[in-house]
């Protein structure tokens, strides 16, 4: 194996990347490199190296602890820099109220929408307490007492949720969760009593600001004179640990749009005959952002969580991250079409209805329930919980029945893609393009005997995998001379080849099972050979092989439609391998 990996002249194992690139580990002069786009900014997720769901994140406030700069104080407020931080700097601020103002506070102007959470790091002074707040067109109030550390009043109760957390020190962080469709400013007040605003002279510490999209304060971002951003970002390839892999697999992806548009906060849903909880238990993203819904009705119809959506038909996937609370049975379903109930002691399907469900463990309790159906003209997306004695036609729960869900996602589609997080509005994430081109790929494909190795796994419940393509596009039409290595969506592994607008060759395997596979093709004028998992499958003696490639491909074809899929490595070989050194190649 050793030896005939020195052999490839090109080797993409996912290991390294960054910001629009994916590192392959041959060549080693980077001329082997594939670009990476996507264009949709923190639409994108995958499951990192801990098994969380990984997201990108931004903090929207400027300057973020330059207090002196985009910031401004108003009605006697004032800073000092130089302060000692929470964090054993002197980056802190004194925030100060030089004249009693009832209303000396610090302030940004800003222009963004949908939940958001704005935090501050504060510490008591010649003041116990500091109030954060987020003003658009409702505002809310929030009290902090940094010297209890506990959360005093909310004035106007537009708030989804506050917190404070002990840093240490006396540092706490002060967060406050609000939504609002048109916000304009974040601001932080000195005040020396809850629930009301002090006419008294002096001041608390301030440091680290933060305003992002989302439920909960995540790990601090410092910005400057621009926005700044963090974790998958629209240009980011996609190393997912899905399933508790030791190694990742690049993950690829089509387009696809997340129609709901408060995907975590339940709060903006319609509950009926229920209780909610924000911010209940620790999501599969590791922060503590999932809901609860708790019955408080006992008998028929239950309670729920519902979504008016409008009409929607054809082919969809309704999905929610679901976790069992005081009882075990949660159904999905789509008004007037069909649902799925779910067993989540077990992760398992009890019943369905005009729908197939699928069920993926996220760890910890943790399932990823999905029903797939095709609707006619349905209008509202429903998250019931229910009990032992709950079918899809009758809705029953018992009084404290509960559950925890995250993550709510439609999509048009028959097979769920990962996680698209929507703070308000309706996101489409892009499709994933992982390419080499130029003469970085002729200079690697020029030759006309060739062979390709991939490793992936396949998924039965999601089949039609793109593993690569090899592409002429100079000629305007990418679909005239190609090679197209897939699985498709009859399971099977296929390798298709055009030349002049011709097929020349299309052959595949026996349909594949759930789990990892290693394929290899051999080409040569007039040879095109297939082998799976260490077998020799088909041999097509007739095939030309087109000239004059361009392109490289993972994941096939460049366009927005196709299943992606994950792949594990990719070798490409500048000669025909001989079947020996394929099926050692590709024995698992």
């Amino acid at each position: 194996m050793s030896k005939l990996f020195d052999d490839a002249s090109l080797a993409m194992i996912p290991s390294a990347y960054k910001d629009g690139k994916l590192y392959s580990i041959r060549p080693t002069d980077g001329s082997g490199d594939f670009t990476f786009s996507r264009g949709s900014n923190l639409a994108a997720t995958r499951v990192d190296v801990n098994g969380l769901i990984e997201k990108g994140r931004e903090n929207l406030l400027l300057q973020s602890n330059q207090f002196d700069t985009t910031w401004f104080t108003n009605a006697g407020g004032s800073v000092t820099s130089g302060q000692s931080g929470y964090d054993g700097s002197n980056d802190a601020w004194l925030l100060s109220s030089t004249t009693g103002s009832q209303y000396a506070s610090l302030r940004q102007t800003i222009a963004t929408s949908g939940v958001t959470t704005a935090s501050f790091y504060a510490k008591a002074n010649t003041l116990n307490f500091i109030v954060v707040s987020v003003n658009g067109n409702a505002a809310t109030y929030q009290w902090f007492d940094l010297a209890n550390g506990v959360v005093g009043t909310n004035l106007y109760g537009n708030e989804i949720d506050a917190s404070i957390e002990s840093v240490g020190n006396g540092w706490y962080r002060c967060s406050l969760t609000f939504s609002d469709n048109n916000i304009v400013s974040a601001r932080a007040y000195p005040v020396g009593a809850d629930n009301t605003f002090t006419t008294t002279s002096g001041s608390i510490y301030i440091q680290d600001a933060q305003l992002e999209q989302g439920l909960v304060a995540t790990d601090y971002i410092e910005t400057g004179t621009s926005a700044a951003q963090s974790g998958i970002l629209e240009d980011m390839p996609r190393l997912d640990y899905s399933g508790g892999a030791s190694c990742p697999s690049l993950l690829l992806e089509p387009q696809r749009s997340n129609l709901v548009t408060q995907s975590e906060y339940f709060g903006a849903w319609d509950i009926v005959r229920a209780n909610s909880v924000a911010n209940s238990s620790v999501s599969p993203d590791g922060t503590s952002n999932a809901y609860k819904l708790e019955a408080n009705v006992t008998g028929l119809n239950g309670s729920w969580f519902r979504k008016i959506l409008s009409s929607f038909s054809g082919n969809y996937e309704f999905s929610v991250f679901a976790k069992a609370g005081t009882t075990d049975f949660l159904q999905l379903r789509v008004d007037g079409t069909g649902g799925v109930i779910f067993d989540l002691s077990d992760g398992t399907i009890k019943s369905e209805e005009n729908a197939v469900g699928s069920v993926l463990d996220y760890g910890n309790g943790w399932y990823r329930c999905s029903i797939q159906l095709t609707a006619s003209s349905s209008t509202a997306l429903l998250i019931i919980v229910g009990n032992e004695n709950m079918s899809t036609s009758v809705w029953r729960s018992t009084n404290g029945d509960s559950a925890y869900i995250y993550g709510a996602q439609l999509e048009s589609g028959s097979y769920p893609t990962s996680y698209i997080p929507t703070y308000g509005t309706s996101q489409t994430r892009t499709h994933d393009v992982c390419k080499i081109t130029g003469s970085n790929a002729t200079d690697i494909i020029d030759n006309p005997s060739m062979t390709l190795f991939a490793e992936w796994t396949t998924d039965t419940s999601n089949p039609s995998t793109k593993i690569m393509g090899i592409i002429r596009d100079n000629d305007g039409s990418f679909y005239n001379n190609f090679i197209a290595f897939t699985e498709r969506g009859d399971l099977k592994a296929a390798i298709e080849v055009r030349a002049g607008g011709s097929l020349q060759s299309f052959i595949s395997s026996n349909p594949l099972t759930n789990g990892n596979h290693k394929a290899a093709v051999v080409m040569a004028e007039n040879n095109v050979k297939l082998f799976v998992d260490g077998v020799l499958i088909v041999s097509d003696t007739s095939a030309t092989i087109p000239n004059d490639l361009d392109e490289i491909y993972l994941a096939g074809y460049p366009d927005s439609t196709a299943r992606y899929g994950t792949k594990k490595s990719f070798l490409y070989f500048p000669t025909a391998l001989t079947d020996s050194e394929c099926i050692a190649l590709t024995t698992l």
